[in-house]
């Protein structure tokens, strides 16, 4: 351990101090956590079923789901518990964030975007932060794996390193890989979808999001979402279907885009 220390110390890195910058904590049982600076005057509550929510510093409207804020100082801030969908964590806001996720340590990430500034393991934890954004999505699942003391200790030290770097996002999936937290889709693999309206899993919306960010063909939404190719049809046909993206003929070829009211 020692040794490994020593060959490591000169790739760790001082972590940079983001200041002057809103916070959101967002847990994966519901809880949210957030600090707005800078005079914020809106908020996009996450998740559903909204209880307990508390606002200081700003008197407030709540407009369906977006808070509109009048602060009295420049510090907001926002305490409540939500139902998140499940294996999903979204986030939508009009202003740019330090935003945390906490995810179990028995969770698996199938997908993130966009890449995330650091992961860190915490006691109880998997800490994902992404750094002065203002959308994220993570996609999870629960496993019974469970992680061991040593691995806690030694792999973050590796990826502390990496922190920052176009690296992270990879070291993170090698580091998942090792714990066997990383599912992967086979090609051979049978699914059946399910067809109930407006219910959206992982993998629906895994599609969903490759098309919003410009990803147009199949043949382009396979290589973007790394999913088998007739997994990847059933699910925009499924999302067709649902209205959340139109197919498009022209010149022979098919694209898909997302219809206007789902943006």
């Amino acid at each position: 351990m020692k040794i490994l220390l020593l060959l490591l110390l000169p790739l760790i890195t001082v972590p940079v101090i983001i200041s002057h910058s809103s916070i959101l904590n967002i847990y994966y049982n519901g809880t949210v956590e957030a600090e707005l600076t800078g005079k914020v005057n809106q908020f996009v509550l996450i998740g559903h079923n909204i209880t307990n929510l508390k606002v200081i510093g700003a008197k407030y409207n709540l407009s369906g789901n977006t808070l509109y804020l009048t602060p009295s100082n420049t510090t907001v801030f926002i305490y409540y518990n939500a139902i998140l969908p499940r294996g999903v964590i979204q986030i939508n806001e009009p202003y740019n964030a330090t935003i945390n996720i906490y995810l179990p340590l028995n969770s698996s990430i199938n997908y993130v975007s966009p890449q995330p500034y650091s992961f860190n393991v915490m006691s109880n934890y998997y800490n994902v932060t992404f750094a002065n954004v203002n959308s994220v999505i993570l996609l999870y699942a629960l496993s019974s794996h469970v992680t061991t003391a040593q691995n806690e200790l030694e792999i973050p030290i590796i990826i502390g390193g990496l922190i920052g770097s176009d690296a992270v996002l990879v070291s993170l999936i090698i580091f998942l890989v090792r714990r066997g937290n990383v599912r992967v889709v086979k090609e051979e693999e049978e699914e059946s979808v399910d067809f109930v309206p407006e219910v959206l899993d992982e993998r629906d919306t895994i599609v969903l999001e490759a098309i919003k960010m410009g990803t147009n063909t199949l043949a382009d939404i396979v290589r973007q979402t790394g999913l088998p190719k007739s997994t990847a049809y059933r699910r925009v046909k499924k999302l067709v279907k649902l209205g959340y993206i139109e197919e498009i003929r022209e010149e022979g070829k098919i694209r898909y885009v997302v219809k206007s009211d789902k943006k």
